[in-house]
């Protein structure tokens, strides 16, 4: 006999693992540290601190770094190439979120870019992610950030 079920839930933010600004994930051999802070979040032009490290680095895996971004936001592609530069591998641009491919280097990855705001509007960007490319259910996740554009 086969059997199938499907399920959905939610948890709110408050009741989930994530946190604000700054999270990390332990495990028994690779854990898993993530910051992605925004700068001034009430105008129209964000600078996005980025840091994303394996702790216990033993020179192997690649990590992927999701971060959220607000709807409307205009990534400068400049900034980004800087950030490809420094330690990312490549990077896509989606509409909720840019996604770093790093290799994880000893003391981790750090880098920034920016964005602007092209509406007045009060939103949240999506959630921050940083997860191994081979067990995406090891992560650490960031809650969204409120901005507020007026």
């Amino acid at each position: 006999m086969n059997a199938a079920a499907f399920t959905s839930y939610y948890v709110s933010w408050k009741d989930s693992s994530a946190t604000t600004e700054e999270n990390m994930q332990l495990g028994e051999s690779r854990s898993l540290r993530l910051k992605a802070a925004f700068d001034q979040n009430n105008r129209q032009a964000v600078h996005c601190h980025v840091e994303a490290e394996r702790i216990g680095f033993r020179g192997y895996g690649l990590i992927i770094a999701e971060v959220g971004l607000p709807p409307g936001a205009d990534v400068d592609r400049e900034s980004l190439d800087l950030a490809r530069a420094a330690s990312a591998l490549s990077y896509e641009v989606h509409s909720d979120k840019v996604v770093f491919y790093l290799w994880p280097s000893p003391g981790g990855d750090r880098f920034e870019f920016q964005f602007r705001l092209r509406y007045r509007m009060e939103v949240a960007t999506a959630p921050s992610i940083l997860y191994d490319y081979y067990n995406p259910e090891s992560h650490a996740i960031v809650q969204p950030v409120r901005f507020s554009v007026h």
